[in-house]
């Protein structure tokens, strides 16, 4: 399980996938301050998320 922690003063989401191709694998709300979503991944894989509001943030997960 991986939780994202919105550390910042404005609101950002967790988005799977690229903001061209999201898988709809997960996604949040938008998250304010100190909110947090977490998301259980059960296979390996590599899966890469974006900010919907700020599409230039994204990160990557591996799961081995």
């Amino acid at each position: 399980t991986v939780t994202w922690i919105n550390m910042d003063t404005v609101a950002h989401t967790v988005k799977s996938g690229t903001p061209g191709a999201p898988t709809g694998m997960f996604g949040s709300e938008p998250l304010n301050h100190m909110q947090s979503f977490s998301y259980t991944f059960n296979t390996p894989g590599t899966f890469v998320y974006h900010c919907g509001p700020h599409p230039y943030m994204m990160g990557t997960i591996i799961v081995e």
